[in-house]
């Protein structure tokens, strides 16, 4: 039997696919929990903004921070609709300021928006909330004036004041914070690809490596450090310097990367639904011939994206990024 992941079928079809395809083929990665872990930065990042701008608008709300967990955080991502973390946060902040008074309530009344999310992302909670206070909804919208920019929009300067801190937003936004003066939340993420991967990598691939990710090339230059050097910029899109119309899960920013490098065949190292969904597209609207590999921790909560990658086709799925130069190499010696 193959050890761990993938299952025995999928990984046969993966050699095949692989073999066929990588003498011609580039890899592009997500960076977010696929090269780097975010839990303790974006996550965080997420709940500090949420509790800022409840109180600024309510402060008899208490106890924000508790309210928005990980969990929940984690149900908005799998809708496939909730790349942008300041969605994510507006979504939390929507529901929890249209939502019931009562601490236990609202607890549960976002269990079961974060639950029920779907594919039409910020637009599936506003219905949602429309149907319980469609009055406090349209005012706290109009007062958050989301999306926007951090000139327009409140909640975007506050979360990016939060991850990036004061030197870092200066760099990206060329602007002074107002909000948040402390350490950057962004120093909070780790590193998970080793260098000697990246470089096994690079070999691998004859230097065609990639990167779409819903970063700004600021935070993925910070966060990646050393490992930076290996990913050609020409075959990188970094979404949250672009519109926001390319974000994920929209195959643009794909197949632009992997046409920058003259290849039919690409492979996508993606941890998410909208990874999965955004793969898919791309194959169907491009004549290239693109492949996911997920990347799923062996925890409770990844076994649902597992499932979904399972049910969706995809060829190979691993716990972690490190296990891939080896994984090729093994699959090459077959052939």
């Amino acid at each position: 039997m193959t050890k761990y992941f993938p299952y025995l079928t999928a990984f046969n079809k993966f050699r095949v696919d692989f073999n066929r395809m990588y003498s011609n083929a580039c890899i592009i990665f997500d960076i977010d929990g696929v090269l780097i872990d975010t839990r303790k930065s974006y996550n965080e990042a997420i709940k500090k903004t949420v509790q800022y701008v409840v109180s600024y608008f309510n402060p008899a709300i208490m106890g924000v921070k508790t309210l928005v967990s990980d969990e929940m955080i984690f149900n908005f991502r799998k809708s496939g609709m909730f790349n942008n973390d300041i969605d994510t946060s507006y979504a939390f902040i929507l529901s929890i300021l249209c939502g019931p008074s009562k601490i236990s309530d609202l607890h549960c009344f976002l269990e079961n928006i974060t639950n029920d999310a779907t594919m039409n992302g910020i637009i599936s909670v506003e219905e949602y909330l429309q149907k319980y206070s469609k009055s406090s909804l349209n005012e706290i919208k109009k007062r958050l004036n989301y999306p926007g920019n951090i000139d327009s929009s409140m909640l975007t300067r506050i979360f990016d004041e939060y991850f990036y801190g004061p030197i870092l937003f200066k760099k990206q936004h060329n602007a002074i914070p107002k909000y948040y003066f402390e350490r950057p939340l962004i120093e909070k993420d780790t590193l998970l690809v080793r260098y000697s991967t990246m470089k096994k990598l690079s070999i691998l691939f004859n230097k065609r490596i990639g990167v779409v990710s819903g970063r700004s090339k600021t935070a993925a230059m910070y966060s990646m450090k050393s490992i930076f050097k290996f990913f050609d910029l020409t075959g990188s899109v970094f979404l949250e310097d672009e519109r926001r119309d390319m974000g994920k899960p929209n195959p643009a920013a794909l197949v632009k990367c992997v046409k920058s490098f003259g290849v039919k065949n690409a492979f996508y190292v993606g941890d998410s639904a909208e990874d999965l969904i955004m793969v898919k597209r791309a194959k169907k609207v491009s004549k290239i011939q693109i492949e996911l590999i997920g990347i799923c921790d062996p925890n409770a909560r990844s076994k649902r994206i597992r499932k979904l990658f399972d049910n969706n086709g995809t060829s190979l799925v691993i716990k972690d990024v490190n296990e891939l130069p080896n994984i090729l190499n093994k699959v090459m010696a077959h052939f």
